[in-house]
């Protein structure tokens, strides 16, 4: 079979677990399997009372008399409300924040003067005990439960308490960024069990890329996997270049059925339901005996498909129908920074095209980055990537790249972060939902009992060979990188040596390249693995 008829090949539909010969339906996990979070303490209430009596006196102190208005308490951040006097100036109030963080003894104190739409200014001041947002009480929400987004994403709860929720069919693409310890990884964790909870292995496809073997290592028995995790570089570029043919693929579909988007193809069935049944309320037997009667005059065929043309509009060349809908497919990669450092050109590439045209498809994808520098983030990939969350991050030249704006160097860590929705320039502050390991696992394997995972062999195998089915182990090279291998193979040979900064020395080329060579060559067994990182590797061959 070659690559084209490889990659061209239909998505298989995941099998549910049978037993003795009956099918069982797919259960959806159920809320139990996660822990409580914890509830507002009376004494946290008075607490407040308390910093916003110091507030309004520090004020007065410098002459600046205020009204004391609404308290919104959030689970990292309290907004204190409060509403000048006549005659005080708003800049003025905003120059304290330092006098004001003083007073309070706050860790981290911002000023919003005056808040959007209403007539009063808010000071945000970070609580001494956070409260934890547990992921089991945004699922439990009402907002979730009723169905009004096409792919939820709980991200957490707002200033005021509210859980804030995301919907990735709207947002087309999510780019998320922070430091370690900050909680990127615990937010694409509830990224995943978010979408976990809401669709079956048919409606959901997932491929998960984590080069750092860590963060996506609990989803590995997931049966809404089209793949195997990619943990290294080869496999990811052949796992994007599998997306970009899934979503050609799915244009060609679209095109066959006339329509032209994701959520179109897979409503088609059910307008044509809701058509010929309100064709049979309408019209009676006499109309539409006269309708038949004259397009046989017209020498119209009144059978479906009898013309091998319109008949090839809903099939394939190899004779295969159209589905009737095709799954969600949501590309998560984790630690971007460290694909991009290896072949940033060919990976570039595949992720601009998915970004670009890949929303139509109904395919999405959740990008995470420790370090958003501008050739990790660059601006062809920024530009389609409409909505952002930001996490605590180094430096205000970060926020900038990845918000746009300053202000994520000020957030104060552990879930803490700053939200950009898609079609807006508004910042919305909020702190992250958690689940631990032990949640994540529960879940996972309840989808696991529910289902069996059914991966392509074949496209299996060539996306593990980076996306070259007839040539194993090239990596989906061009003619000029499969010449310079061969180079790198004839030196290493001679030399006996094999090492990144012997290929670059010896053949003159960067040290992405030196190291994609290497890498192809212990795939073919020509060196060994790498032994440390200051010990040569062993030439196998003689």
């Amino acid at each position: 079979m070659s690559q084209k008829e490889i990659f061209s090949s239909p998505i298989r539909q995941r099998t549910v677990r049978k037993t003795k010969g009956e099918s069982a339906p797919y259960i959806l996990p159920d809320t139990g399997l996660l822990c409580e979070g914890d509830t507002e303490k009376e004494e946290q209430k008075d607490q407040h009372l308390r910093t916003q009596q110091i507030i309004i006196d520090t004020l007065c102190r410098f002459k600046l008399h205020v009204i004391a208005g609404t308290i919104s308490c959030g689970p990292s951040m309290t907004r204190y409300e409060i509403e000048p006097s006549r005659g005080v100036r708003i800049s003025k109030i905003a120059a304290r924040a330092h006098d004001l963080a003083l007073a309070t003894q706050a860790e981290s104190l911002e000023i919003t003067a005056p808040l959007p739409g209403k007539s009063t200014i808010g000071i945000d001041v970070a609580n001494r005990e956070r409260k934890v947002v547990a992921m089991r009480s945004l699922l439990e929400t009402e907002e979730f439960r009723l169905f009004t987004r096409r792919i939820p994403l709980l991200l957490g709860e707002d200033l005021e308490g509210r859980p804030l929720m995301g919907d990735l069919a709207a947002m087309h693409h999510v780019l998320v960024a922070g430091t370690t310890g900050s909680g990127k990884s615990v937010c694409i964790n509830c990224m995943i069990v978010s979408m976990l909870y809401r669709f079956r292995p048919d409606e959901l496809q997932l491929i998960l890329i984590d080069p750092g073997e860590t963060v996506m290592l609990p989803y590995r028995r997931l049966p809404h996997l089209l793949l195997p995790t990619a943990t290294h570089v080869c496999k990811a570029l052949g796992a994007l270049r599998r997306a970009v043919v899934e979503m050609e693929r799915r244009y060609e579909m679209f095109a066959r059925a006339g329509v032209s988007n994701f959520q179109a193809f897979n409503d088609r069935s059910k307008l044509e339901e809701g058509t010929k049944l309100a064709g049979d309320r309408s019209l009676d037997d006499d109309l539409v005996e006269s309708i038949v009667r004259e397009l046989e005059e017209q020498g119209e065929q009144t059978e479906p498909f009898d013309d091998e043309e319109e008949q090839a509009k809903f099939s394939f060349a190899d004779g295969r129908s159209l589905p009737d809908r095709i799954p969600y497919l949501v590309i998560i990669i984790d630690a971007f920074s460290d694909l991009m450092t290896n072949d940033n050109n060919e990976l570039e590439t595949c992720m601009v095209r998915l970004t670009q045209k890949g929303h139509l498809a109904g395919i999405h994808l959740i990008v995470a980055t420790q370090t958003p520098r501008s050739d990790v983030v660059t601006g062809m990939i920024k530009a389609n990537i409409p909505s952002r969350i930001a996490f605590q991050v180094s430096s205000a030249l970060d926020s900038r790249i990845i918000l746009d704006s300053p202000g994520a160097e000020k957030l104060v860590g552990k879930g803490d972060l700053l939200y950009l929705p898609p079609g807006s320039s508004k910042l919305e502050r909020a702190q992250g939902a958690f689940i631990d390991d032990k949640e994540v696992e529960a879940v996972v394997a309840h989808c696991a009992s529910q289902a069996d995972q059914d991966f392509h062999e074949e496209v299996q195998q060539a996306v593990e060979n980076g996306g070259d089915a007839e040539n194993p182990g090239s990596g989906g090279l061009d003619p000029e990188d499969a010449e310079l291998l061969q180079k790198c193979i004839e030196a290493v040979i001679i030399e006996r040596k094999a090492s990144t900064s012997f290929l670059q020395r010896r053949l003159r080329i960067g040290y992405g390249r030196a190291s994609r060579m290497l890498e192809l060559m212990e795939q073919r067994g020509i060196v060994s693995p790498a032994d440390g990182a200051n010990r040569p590797r062993e030439v196998l061959v003689e």
